[in-house]
């Protein structure tokens, strides 16, 4: 009987073994340490080459404040631990650690590499902790990817060696003539080679045009990083690649919050220049990268990206901001802190930016007497401008403004859906509107619902909120979050809407089991955003009467507390009770004890 047990011991021990080996397979990539700063990777698959990856050059491009909090940063402590975790346990993982000290250009910090071989190439995690002075917003750090060939000096062909994606072995070759790129981007959706030449060029993502807006006033460079690359047309997404003579095997990466790509002569390397910002002090956070490096084409390598980047998981996530400002009677003044707005948004790392009830138009009957002689023009020029812009950054944008009607009609107050291509979508207008408000605006008639990955969306205003009709019926079509623009504003110090409005929100969320966000002008006196989870607790919430933008994270995979999950179909059905009701004279006599 022991022998019997031993065995099956045995097999059951086998068995696990087997997996785990499955699950972290050998591969046909390659990992040495050949200096304390440089790796060199090797691929059984495409012999006689070699490739480089420098950790740490140069100096940053910094720009913005420090956050005060983790949570004002939207960092999760619990998701850093757990993906930190999962690179740490898998069979094969090489680490590196490299500890920055503090100088005239670098704040102390400490950064470690998880990198694990696939067959395709290498999955890569960042570590970056900070110390006692934290990252701003922005913390532009640039990673050295290294292809040189047999043309290099010999110090670089210690690190890389790579004949097959040497453009400078190529220009070798060509005699001085016309040079030939072998290095691509994507640009309107469709692979692009970089021009070829020795000095230095690039290009900015979405990220990299709001930061280099920010960081310079809107006089935007020329040249941009340490080797001052020339920035050519910005670019969709961020993986760079270079590919062989032939077209036949590539190698490339790619970067979580990169904000610009370049690639540079002699080294024969490409770059990325990746965010590892907005980290308070003593804090971390970690950003995911991958090494492709493989046989196949350019669009082979796209849905490869796809595949690591923008897979099923990551449709169930959205990173949201949630601005406020001092909305007022200037489109002008409002356009231009919505645009802000937007740029600081997308350098933290928000796909979706949320403003409040009349965002741009200013508030009827509060920053407006009325609209009679209001500048639809102007409005309309600067709707334009923010669509582009959402199309420039690659934003859903959620644009509370007025919309003009036929005239004679009252405008309505509305809410419009901008999607990442520039386009309005959809547009929701204001329900229920209040007295005062009909003074100003035409009620609307119809509800807003939107996908964006497999989160459902759906849309209300201000008034909205004390009929809890609304969100009934948005909780029987499988919204997953409310996006709710107010504007509770201009009131004096006692006014009851700070003590009721986002306490009413709560509950709505708390009944019908879903996210919502809560936007609000910041002109005195307010109530600032809230982000409330569907248990209808408040999540965070920004500090009132000031701008800022309030970061949050919406996971549908994450289960919350909901008492009324059994009962609340039968409930909006018309079935007021729970259980099954008994036919008992004692019962139904409701006189007697």
């Amino acid at each position: 009987m022991r022998s019997i047990l031993s065995i099956n011991l045995f097999l059951i021990i086998s068995l696990f073994l087997n997996l785990s080996t499955q699950t972290y397979a050998q591969t046909p990539i390659h990992i040495k340490l050949v200096r304390p700063n440089f790796i060199t990777i090797s691929n059984d698959l495409h012999n006689n080459n070699r490739i480089g990856y420098r950790f740490h050059e140069h100096e940053p491009i910094v720009y913005g404040q420090v956050p005060l909090s983790e949570r004002a940063a939207n960092i999760i402590s619990e998701k850093v631990t757990g993906m930190i975790d999962s690179f740490k346990n898998r069979n094969n993982t090489f680490t590196n650690k490299i500890e920055i000290e503090k100088s005239e250009h670098w704040a102390r910090q400490d950064w470690t590499y998880y990198m694990t071989p696939t067959e395709d190439g290498i999955e890569i995690l960042l570590e970056i902790k900070t110390h006692e002075e934290g990252l701003p917003e922005y913390y532009g750090v640039q990673q050295c990817f290294r292809m040189g060939g047999v043309t290099n000096e010999a110090w670089r062909q210690e690190i890389a060696q790579t004949p097959a994606f040497s453009e400078y072995d190529l220009w070798k070759k060509e005699g001085g003539g016309p040079k030939t790129s072998l290095t691509y981007v994507m640009r309107n959706s469709q692979w692009e080679a970089l021009p070829a030449g020795e000095n230095c060029v690039g290009a900015r993502t979405p990220i990299g045009m709001a930061v280099d807006y920010l960081r310079t006033e809107g006089n935007m460079m020329d040249k941009v990083g340490p080797y001052q690359a020339s920035m050519q047309m910005p670019i969709d997404h961020a993986p760079i690649t270079r590919t062989d003579e032939k077209g036949k095997w590539l190698s490339g990466i790619y970067w979580e919050q990169t904000s610009h790509v370049t690639y540079h002569h002699p080294a024969d390397c490409i770059h990325s220049i990746i965010n590892v910002g907005n980290i308070p002090p003593r804090s971390r956070r970690v950003l995911r990268g991958k090494i492709y490096w493989f046989k196949g084409s350019k669009d082979d390598l796209f849905n490869h990206y796809k595949q690591d980047f923008l897979n099923e998981d990551q449709q169930s996530n959205l990173v949201v901001a949630a601005c406020q400002f001092p909305i007022s009677g200037s489109i002008d003044k409002n356009a231009n802190w919505i645009e802000q707005q937007m740029r600081s948004a997308k350098v933290q790392g928000s796909e979706l930016v949320h403003f409040p009830e009349c965002a741009l138009s200013g508030y009827g009957g509060a920053d407006l007497e009325s609209f009679d002689d209001f500048d639809w023009n102007l409005l309309r020029e600067h709707t334009t401008g923010i669509c582009e812009l959402a199309k420039e950054l690659k934003l859903w944008v959620l644009l509370g403004s007025s919309h003009q009607l036929s005239e004679g009609n009252k405008p309505h107050n509305s809410l419009y859906v901008i999607n990442p291509e520039g386009r309005i979508q959809d547009r929701y207008d204001k329900r229920f509107c209040t007295g005062g408000d009909l003074k100003h605006y035409t009620p609307g008639d119809h509800f807003v619902n939107f996908e964006i990955g497999k989160i459902q969306c759906g849309l209300l205003i201000c008034y909205d909120v004390r009929f809890p009709e609304l969100y009934r019926a948005y909780s029987q079509i499988g919204v997953d979050v409310i996006f709710q623009s107010f504007y509770n504003a201009r009131h004096d110090k006692n006014c009851i809407h700070p003590k009721i409005m986002p306490q009413s929100a709560q509950v709505r969320a708390a009944t019908n089991n879903f996210f919502m966000s809560l936007t609000n002008s910041s002109e005195p006196y307010s109530w600032p955003c809230h982000f409330i989870t569907p248990n209808g607790l408040v999540d965070y919430k920004l500090e009132a009467n000031k701008p800022g933008i309030l970061l949050s994270e919406i996971d549908i995979r994450t289960k919350f507390y909901d008492a009324s999950r059994d009962y609340r179909k039968e409930a909006m059905e018309g079935k007021l009770n729970s259980g099954e009701i008994i036919d008992d004279p004692k019962s139904k006599d409701r006189s007697s004890y």
